[in-house]
């Protein structure tokens, strides 16, 4: 005999839709990733990965030809990835700190005065420029908020917000009359001739013995 189970309210089956949609397993499941975000992922995964290998393959620092081969190196794998290149990620890349890069980038000379010669410290030098280029360029682009832009400004390239204020000094003194023009003008107040002004005589006084 066949058996036939019908849905719907009063058919004595429970509707589990509403369940499920309200279980907390349900509700916790987190939403689908974007393409473009996880794309995105995968682009920094792999660049990472690769950025990682490169800096286990240092560069002679005291070599001005390793050195721009090495960033030409980084540029590549940022176009190939489709990512901005960024000053921590370059600095890696030469085997050293942001820190350092960046001492570096703003001409001190000392940091790393050891590995450096005059022709590769240029060419670290050369390549910190052009990152801060490539952050003006990225600045002006920016159609949205550019506050991430101004804050790695100050990490990186020591940008500061600045306010130049001038202070004058006045000399209240100078617009104050001499004596001789106050005596005037109380006397024209009270009818009186100005009165001449009567020269001090200086006396000399000996000591006196025992004083």
């Amino acid at each position: 005999m066949e058996m036939i189970y019908l849905g719907g309210k009063g058919s004595g089956r429970r509707d589990l839709s509403d369940a499920r949609a309200k279980s907390p397993v349900t509700q916790s499941r987190k939403p689908e990733v974007p393409p473009e975000d996880r794309e995105r992922h995968t682009a920094a995964m792999v660049f990472g990965r690769a950025l990682f290998e490169l800096a286990l393959e240092p560069i002679d620092l005291a070599d001005a030809d390793q050195v721009k081969e090495r960033f030409y190196t980084f540029l590549d794998m940022c176009d190939r990835e489709g990512l901005r290149p960024m000053v921590t990620g370059l600095a890696m890349a030469f085997g050293m700190t942001r820190q350092q890069l960046c001492y570096i980038g703003r001409g001190d000379t000392s940091t790393l005065s050891t590995k450096l010669t005059a022709k590769s410290r240029d060419a670290v030098k050369k390549a910190y420029e052009f990152m801060q280029v490539n952050w003006e360029i990225n600045l002006q682009a920016e159609k949205g908020n550019p506050v991430k832009w101004i804050v790695l400004g100050k990490n990186y390239y020591g940008i500061k917000d600045q306010t130049e204020q001038i202070v004058t000094r006045r000399d209240e003194t100078a617009a104050l009359p001499s004596p001789e023009e106050t005596a005037a003008k109380y006397a024209g107040l009270v009818g009186r001739p100005v009165p001449e002004a009567i020269p001090a005589e200086v006396v000399s006084v000996e000591p006196v013995d025992g004083a």
